[in-house]
């Protein structure tokens, strides 16, 4: 079974930091449409799902 893509590797496929997706993804964070779209491309190719769970 393939190991789940974490948030490093949707960084990284976006060109931004794992703190820039974190901080979009808890709502913390606006970011230009370009950006944002960036991201949430990667987060849709890469299958990424965030942990439900604090600090898990």
């Amino acid at each position: 079974m393939a190991k789940a893509p974490s948030l490093k590797d949707v960084a990284k496929a976006a060109g931004v930091s794992v703190a820039t997706i974190s901080r979009l993804l808890n709502g913390s964070l606006v970011l230009p449409n370009d950006t944002r779209t960036r991201i949430e491309t990667a987060i849709r190719e890469l299958g990424y799902v965030p942990n439900p769970m604090p600090g898990g």
